[in-house]
């Protein structure tokens, strides 16, 4: 409910912002400065605005990333980090915050959330999509942690088969 009511007022914000003859470079520092002051919704307002007013600007999916890292790292609402790096990866797909958000999504899954089937899944997306990245030693070394819990999910995947053939 928290993040509705900041979406809400974020975007009423937006619209009321005095921000209108701002650049998306003056606006991106203006969203820095308050993620520094741990002003978290001006920061995401401005983020947004650059979103809502720059939607083709490098800055865009740069300010998109930035939002879900300040769900993830200050706000600590993983769920809602995860939607917001989804949010990266589906409207930026071939910038480079793009690859690091794929990323993100899988190691909170795996970290955060114990949802391990999807941050498996995640990993070997990311390991298909992007096999000569520099994250792909990480990602490998996050898919040897998951080993135990992945062949646990095959035993526990098999006898729900076996009993659904009876």
């Amino acid at each position: 409910m928290k993040n509705i009511i900041l979406l809400l007022i974020g975007i009423y914000c937006v619209s009321c912002s005095e921000d209108s003859n701002r650049t998306a470079a003056q606006l991106w520092d203006d969203a820095q400065k308050h993620r520094v002051e741990e002003k978290l919704k001006e920061s995401i307002t401005v983020y947004k605005t650059i979103l809502v007013k720059y939607p083709s600007d490098h800055f865009a999916a740069e300010a998109q990333f930035q939002i879900a890292d300040i769900y993830l790292n200050d706000v600590k609402d993983f769920d809602f980090a995860v939607k917001e790096f989804k949010t990266v990866v589906d409207l930026y797909p071939n910038h480079e915050v793009a690859k690091k958000s794929l990323f993100m999504i899988a190691y909170i899954f795996n970290n955060y959330l114990n949802a391990y089937s999807d941050a498996i899944m995640t990993y070997k997306l990311f390991r298909q999509k992007y096999p000569n990245d520099e994250l792909i030693p990480s990602v490998e070394f996050e898919l040897d942690g998951l080993k135990d819990i992945q062949s646990t999910i095959d035993s526990l995947n098999s006898i729900v088969n076996k009993k659904s053939n009876i």
